[in-house]
């Protein structure tokens, strides 16, 4: 004889969500202190429950788990606590013991019982077993009792969600004390052992992982839906003894109510779930407007805490400010969903400042490129005209005119390079060979044979540019190399006299120049080198150097 189906239907949801939720906390709960030990405690209840469903040996040895069971539940309210220590070992041990001794001595048999064929009726060694298991059990909730006692704020409700799924799961396997008790009764507490489950882990995991609200909010809303349907099947089922094609009436009645009154009860689940977690379609418009007024990065920081510390301290009943964001990691899943929605809408706004940027740089460079062209066309032709009106000059002077319309035909040169579009073409370059190829004298700490992606002639400008800048302020130089995760990194230093604090935030930006007599071209050319490869430039801190640029490069 076999259990009931509902019976069979419970045990196996039971096992099917131990299983499912252990997985869960497994895969996505590693870092949280005791998703671990509960994941094996949901696995060892769902294991257990299996052999309600086995009469015979291999359901017996499965009931003999419950002590280890109790031992592995003392270690969840251990870990939850932070009181973790030489306890637990007791406590293994204990349950491994009494669960050995329940299964060589017998945990129990399998009687006839009303309504479910058979049920498991704990005797002998299964008696003990139930007795340390208890025992353990209130061992565990000493501990959480202890903790909930002193906690407060969200601590005390993470607390009080667990203790209340422990009598959920008291009262479910309570239908076990009945063979024991001798009570003809239908065991139904034990159909409730599934949902003990669910209650537990959603009760530990609801302040710590928020994906876990996400489907309680379609959970809450189903039931409603659910119990909505009840509502409607009930009353049809009294009109329909009066009136024929009533059912098919109600039926309706109760398919057309739910279509309407999904969104009402979503937004109710909602509510219930992340409590204090509203947005209203005005506080949507009122935060893009206010974010895309932000004109750089430090703006968008500064007014994005400024609505959360607004919006989190009036949903909590303080005043604007009150709110530490410091404090959101432990903050109820309402004020971290609120906070989860300005963050989406501070990322739109980061790219539209993106978008807005980029812009105005290709309309920059634009202008730019048509200056550069007139200055190249109008200073070229009165550039010649002097250079062979001091063509009878003393040497010294025509040396002179020649030195400043070189110094004038590169500024030429580099204004119209930085303004022009720029395609590169990458290949697989050997970094000494390139660095070997500029013909210049400087130390090298190069590894033999990196090689790096990148377009040979433009990676050769940027390196000659960043050593005619070394070479500008005088002293020695190097140019260094490694091979980083996902990346290429060389480092051009100098031990000049370093860069003046008021321009190392705009070294890399045209017009630019750390040295005397520079076109302050020459960084912005390296900047547009390695945004043309999408790399970075920086300023790098190297002991015995006073400046080095570094330049990365991705593999």
């Amino acid at each position: 004889m076999t259990a009931s189906a509902a019976l069979v239907a419970a045990m196996g949801l039971c096992a099917l969500g131990g299983a499912g939720l252990a997985a869960l906390l497994w895969r996505h709960g590693g870092a949280l202190p005791g998703t671990k030990p509960l994941a094996a405690f949901l696995l060892l209840v769902g294991g257990w429950s299996v052999g309600l469903l086995f009469p015979g040996p291999f359901g017996a040895a499965l009931m003999a788990l419950a002590p280890l069971g109790g031992a592995v539940f003392v270690h969840v309210a251990a870990a939850l606590t932070g009181r973790a220590g030489s306890g637990i070992r007791w406590a293994y041990a204990t349950g491994i013991a009494a669960t050995l001794a329940a299964m060589i001595g017998g945990a129990g048999r399998f009687v006839p019982w009303p309504g479910v064929g058979t049920l498991f009726r704990y005797e002998g060694a299964g008696l003990a077993a139930v007795a340390v298991t208890v025992g353990l059990a209130a061992a565990g909730h000493w501990l959480l009792l202890d903790e909930w006692r002193g906690a407060g704020g969200v601590r005390r409700r993470q607390l009080t969600l667990v203790l209340l799924s422990s009598g959920l799961g008291l009262l479910s396997v309570g239908g076990l004390a009945l063979p024991v008790l001798g009570v003809d009764a239908y065991p139904w507490p034990l159909l409730l052992l599934p949902l003990y489950l669910i209650v537990l882990a959603y009760a530990v995991l609801r302040y710590r992982l928020m994906a876990v609200n996400r489907w309680a909010v379609r959970a809450v809303c189903w039931g409603l839906l659910i119990a909505l349907a009840a509502l409607v099947s009930a009353l049809s089922a009294g009109f329909a003894a009066e009136r024929a094609g009533a059912p098919f009436l109600w039926t309706a009645v109760a398919l057309l109510g739910g279509l309407g009154l999904a969104g009402p009860l979503r937004r109710l689940a909602d509510r219930i779930v992340h409590p204090g977690g509203e947005v209203t379609a005005d506080d949507l418009a009122r935060w893009r407007r206010e974010l895309q007024e932000a004109g750089d990065e430090a703006a968008l920081t500064a007014t994005a805490d400024r609505l959360l510390r607004e919006r989190l301290a009036l949903a909590d009943g303080g005043t604007p400010g009150a709110f530490d964001p410091v404090e959101l990691d432990r903050a109820p899943p309402g004020p971290r969903r609120v906070a989860g929605v300005l963050a989406d809408l501070v990322a739109q706004a980061h790219d539209d400042l993106a978008r807005r940027r980029s812009f105005a740089e290709r309309q920059r460079l634009a202008e730019l490129g048509a200056l550069a062209a007139t200055v190249a066309h109008d200073l070229r032709n009165p550039m010649n005209i002097v250079a062979m009106a001091v063509a009878d000059a003393p040497p010294e002077t025509r040396g002179e005119v020649r030195t400043q319309l070189a110094r004038m035909d590169a500024l030429v040169r580099d204004l119209l390079d930085y303004a022009k579009p720029w395609r590169v073409e990458l290949a697989e370059v050997d970094l000494a060979d390139a660095l070997a190829a500029l013909g210049v004298d400087v130390t090298a700490d190069i590894p033999p044979g990196l090689t790096l992606r990148a377009d040979p002639a433009r990676l050769r400008q940027a390196l000659a540019n960043l050593l005619d800048n070394a070479g500008a302020v005088g002293g020695r130089a190097l140019v260094s190399a490694e091979r980083a995760p996902g990346s290429v990194v060389i480092e051009v230093c100098d031990d000049g006299p370093g860069v003046p604090e008021e321009i190392r935030a705009s070294l890399f930006q045209p017009f630019v120049s750390r040295s005397q007599g520079g076109t302050g071209l020459g960084l912005a050319i390296v900047a547009k080198v390695m945004a043309a490869h999408r790399g970075s430039v920086s300023l790098a801190e190297r002991p015995g150097w006073s400046t080095c640029v570094r330049l990365r490069f991705p593999s």
